[in-house]
């Protein structure tokens, strides 16, 4: 039925892989130990879409179980995430040019001291931040040109949600209080903050996989954000699903 290398869609709950999955042909549904995925087509690609479940080591366990059994050819995160910069509205999509664990290091009393440490190899240090792949960070760059979004409603507002790059940074942290947050803005300066990309770029780093990361902002970073994204993260999580189908048509690789 599929032709070719399939690109592995991951998010880390159903609400972010859900649109995504109901844009596929032919799907049909399989599991991988413990984690359920559909398979289907969209566009010109064989798709693998699949929900990691919260955090890193969730995230980081799906990853490499799933890479290294069905061998894609690109990795893409496509979900949410808490908004850190002023200047990302709710449901705004950032292209992630750099995706950074916001919790690797020392925290001192002047707050995190960020640091390699010790990979698998000896003769190679594991960093705290990832580049995505050069092809579909160029890709994603010409495609996101020619977007229209959807127009959504936050707050009795209606507007369309913007594409454009930004930084990620990611922890098992859901919420963190005022003095981690502008620890973080003042050494990280990042657009989102969530809780699974850095360890999905890491794994793709290490077993030589392309990724990217497409997140849409949902919440303001905050100590206590469990209300909030229950508001907003459903709009954030439409908002990059629909984005990443949008890329998915039009990436050529």
């Amino acid at each position: 039925m599929f032709k070719g290398d399939p690109i592995l869609v991951l998010s880390a709950m159903p609400s972010e892989s859900r649109l995504i999955q109901n844009e596929l042909s032919n799907c049909s549904e399989d599991k991988l130990s413990i984690f359920k995925y559909k398979r289907g087509t969209l566009g010109r690609h064989d798709i693998i879409s699949t929900v990691t479940g919260v955090g890193v080591t969730n995230a980081a366990m799906c990853t490499a179980l799933f890479v290294e059994k069905l061998k894609p050819k690109a990795v893409i995160v496509s979900g949410t995430g808490s908004r850190m910069h002023p200047r990302v509205n709710c449901g705004d999509v950032i292209i992630s040019k750099r995706t950074i664990h916001h919790a690797a290091g020392n925290l001192t009393e002047k707050g995190m001291e960020y640091r390699k440490v010790r990979s698998p190899n000896l003769k190679m240090m594991t960093h705290y931040q990832y580049k995505p792949s050069k092809t579909l960070y160029n890709a994603a760059l010409v495609i996101a040109k020619n977007y229209k979004s959807s127009a959504i409603i936050v707050d009795q507002v209606s507007y369309q949600p913007k594409v454009y790059t930004g930084v990620v940074c990611a922890s098992d942290l859901f919420g963190v209080n005022r003095a981690r947050i502008d620890d973080i803005r003042v050494k990280l300066n990042p657009d989102l903050m969530e809780m699974e990309s850095a360890a999905i770029a890491q794994v793709c780093n290490h077993l030589r996989y392309p990724h990217i990361v497409f997140r849409a902002g949902s919440n303001k970073t905050q100590a206590n954000p469990g209300r909030d994204y229950r508001k907003y993260g459903q709009l954030a999580a439409a908002s990059a699903a629909r984005w990443t189908i949008h890329f998915l048509k039009y990436y050529s690789d």
